[in-house]
């Protein structure tokens, strides 16, 4: 049982504008062998002599989290985060390591990863045990700021039916542990072994919330608001809806663009609940839908055809996702993110890094090649910039 001292915080900071904050995970692997390698505790504490901040420890030894603070659009975020990103990658390269956009390492297996020994975490490995090694993923999570608990059970209800689509448009974890799974998105087939994952519980206002949460908690299964890893939840204490849907995207391109479609699927989506405030109530059809979407999304990422509603009508999600874009583009545009999503918009007609990854692989039949590739694609992003600056206020 808990202590108060634990209890889960429920009173809702309120954050009166749409901020942005990223936080990106990334692998740490060998600069020859291309394994993951436990070398976050020598990378942290170069960057700290560095003054580098933004950088902290994951679960594994073999991860690394970058974070932005909290932005005001998503250039902002673009800044901070390919600034932050090269020059935790200098400090990784000259300790012998090197960084890439992967979601999953292709070839790694369980005993290869090192528990970071931090109490939080030792916990977890207490209480998961061998699953817990089947968390060595990298996802992308973006934080946007709301106005209050209600809004953010409001947005959660209208967005959840998204989250297939920045499912299928990160896609980046086809292999595990030296398998093609057959899927676009390893992770987040994975996530879902654990409680409290997937698509959230269905809520109708804040007051619901915090009585699921206090129930959870009384009864020992909630620790604190941290512990609910739904794909898309409130954060009360930063006063944001936090999306944790994604795949560490293939490209730096990629994550700018998934955070400005989750943006302007807020912005978008708060002036509908101020102009209809019934529509907080969502649909629970919504949620029940979308479990099997999520799973559609990580089989077969942006070929998936999706059921769009609850009478069974059906449509491919690349183009969905396209015509989606599509319509946000004003939003993006009056919020300064619109060159941002057009990047994204693209992607309908191209490939995803689930797809480039297997391509690699079969060109080269090594494992290696697929790691190189992914340390090739942070550099390139680091040196564009990820985006054009001309054009990011849209």
């Amino acid at each position: 049982m808990t202590t108060n001292s634990d209890r889960p915080t429920l009173t809702f900071t309120p954050s009166p504008e749409p901020t942005i904050g990223v936080e990106l995970e990334v692998p740490i692997v060998d600069r020859s062998t291309r394994e993951l390698v436990p070398g976050s505790a020598r990378i942290l504490s170069a960057c700290a002599e560095e003054g580098i901040d933004g950088v902290s420890a994951e679960l594994m030894q073999s991860m690394l989290e970058v974070r932005t603070d909290v932005c005001a659009d998503v250039a902002a975020i673009r800044d901070q985060l390919v600034t932050k990103l090269r020059r935790v990658r200098n400090v990784a390269n000259s300790t012998g390591y090197d960084l890439g956009l992967l979601a999953s390492h292709p070839s790694a297996r369980p005993n290869d990863h090192t528990v970071v020994p931090a109490e939080h975490y030792l916990k977890l490995q207490g209480r998961m045990a061998w699953m817990v090694y089947h968390r060595v993923t990298f996802g992308l999570h973006v934080h946007v700021g709301v106005r209050s608990g209600d809004e953010a059970i409001g947005l959660i209800n209208l967005m959840v039916q998204y989250l297939p689509h920045l499912i299928a448009a990160s896609a980046n974890s086809p292999f595990w542990q030296g398998v093609d799974t057959g899927l676009a998105s390893s992770r987040c087939a994975l996530y879902n072994l654990v409680t409290h994952a997937g698509v959230p519980q269905y809520f109708t206002d804040w007051k619901s919330f915090r009585r699921y949460c206090r129930i959870m908690q009384e009864c020992g299964a909630l620790r604190s608001v941290t512990c609910l890893k739904w794909d898309i939840r409130p954060r009360p204490d930063f006063g944001t809806i936090e999306v944790r849907a994604c795949d560490t995207p293939a490209t730096l391109r990629d994550v700018l663009g998934l955070a400005a479609l989750i943006r302007t699927l807020t912005i978008a989506n708060q002036s509908l609940l101020k102009e209809k405030p019934a529509t907080r109530r969502g649909d629970i059809r919504r949620q029940w839908i979308t479990a099997e979407n999520r799973w559609l999304a990580t089989r077969f990422g942006l070929d998936a055809i999706l059921i769009r509603t609850p009478g069974g009508k059906r449509r491919i999600l690349r183009q969905d996702l396209a015509d989606l874009v599509e319509r946000l583009l004003p939003v993006a545009a009056a919020s300064g993110d619109a060159a941002f999503l057009r990047h994204l918009g693209a992607t309908h007609e191209s490939h995803t890094g689930a797809a480039r990854q297997r391509r690699v692989y079969r060109d080269t039949g090594r494992w290696e090649a697929v790691v190189d590739d992914a340390v090739r694609r942070l550099d390139d992003g680091l040196r564009d910039r990820a985006a054009p600056a001309a054009a990011a206020r849209g």
